[in-house]
């Protein structure tokens, strides 16, 4: 184990360039070790068995990659979870339930710790949530419904309790997506994301309204009028939800302020997919068939008549001017 034990230090490294060296140097040792053990099909579901069927090496690793997300170092968490998901997408014997009762485990906030402690436990294990579904293991063979429960519970109400973390939350949401078509009962984890993560349809912000689009366009063939009642028309984005879309996406509300009380920079995530959608040539079909608004008018309820409206905050019309540089490379010389 000494063999591997200084690449641990350099992981929570500020500089991005020595988190690397170092998550690659620690993922090809601990791959060597591994590579000597002997074969099985075996899948660790419990600690017992992560230390009988991986190296010493190994199941150290996994223990100490996952109690590491919770670092207070600057870059602990991106180092940490970044080898945490190499690593589990390397090695074949670990079970997702295995590393979500570790990562319980290990990154627990009780009343007894401080505000800053607590905070700290927070990240790692959204971090550590990250890191799992990124790796891939989900589709591992023994993943159950109950698992896959667990981990869309955490992160929703992660996501409702830190309005700070709720976008993060909800990305790593939308990234299993794709991953719920490997499974024999895809129906009932749809089901479940409905229930769980959209609060059984009553869609009222972008990260639900970002996740709810991937749904619909990743299993069209769901029965998806039943399942999102309050929604009209073939696409999230038809012209019959425009006013319910436009205060989700100038994040207003006016029967729940708290839901958005924290400002943040950047666009939000849902903007890459709908203009994916609109300027992806790749998509024209889908624009076609399910009959989304037209761009224009998406435009000028959300931007022209939303963000740029009298009264607007400046907050919201910097999203505005942010909208108009990522819209300004589609448009012709004569539009412009």
């Amino acid at each position: 184990m000494t063999s591997t034990l200084d690449f641990y230090w350099d992981l929570a490294s500020l500089e991005e360039g020595k988190r690397i060296e170092a998550a690659a140097g620690l993922i090809s040792a601990l791959c060597k070790f591994q590579a000597d053990m002997p074969k099985t099909n075996i899948i660790a579901t419990t600690e017992e068995d992560l230390d009988r069927i991986c190296a010493s090496d190994v199941a150290y690793a996994v223990r100490r990659l996952i109690k590491g997300l919770a670092s207070p170092r600057d870059g602990a968490r991106q180092g940490f979870s970044m080898t945490l998901a190499e690593l589990l997408s390397r090695v074949q014997s670990i079970s997702v339930k295995l590393v979500l009762d570790l990562l319980w485990k290990y990154t627990e906030a009780t009343n007894s710790m401080k505000g800053q402690e607590q905070r700290d436990m927070r990240f790692g294990r959204i971090f550590g949530l990250m890191a799992l579904v990124q790796s891939g293991i989900i589709t591992r063979a023994g993943t159950t419904p109950i698992e896959i429960r667990k981990i869309v519970m955490e992160l929703t109400a992660v996501g409702a309790k830190k309005s700070y973390l709720r976008e993060t939350a909800y990305v790593t949401l939308t990234s299993m997506v794709p991953m719920l078509g490997s499974f024999s009962f895809v129906e009932e984890l749809i089901a479940m994301f409905v229930a769980v993560a959209l609060d059984k349809g009553v869609i009222e912000t972008p990260d639900e309204l970002h996740l709810a689009m991937i749904l619909r366009r990743k299993y069209p063939w769901y029965d998806w009028t039943s399942a999102l009642p309050h929604w009209h028309g073939k696409h999230m984005l038809s012209e019959k939800n425009v006013r319910k879309i436009v205060p989700i996406l100038c994040e207003v509300s006016e029967e729940n302020k708290s839901l958005f009380s924290s400002w943040h920079q950047q666009l939000h995530t849902v903007w890459n997919e709908i203009f994916d959608l609109y300027f992806n040539k790749q998509r024209e079909y889908e624009l076609e068939t399910m009959e989304p608004m037209h761009f224009d008018l998406l435009w000028d309820a959300v931007v022209e008549r939303g963000l740029f409206a009298s009264g607007s905050t400046q907050f919201r019309r910097y999203w505005g001017f942010l909208l108009l540089e990522r819209l300004l490379p589609y448009l012709s010389e004569d539009t412009v």
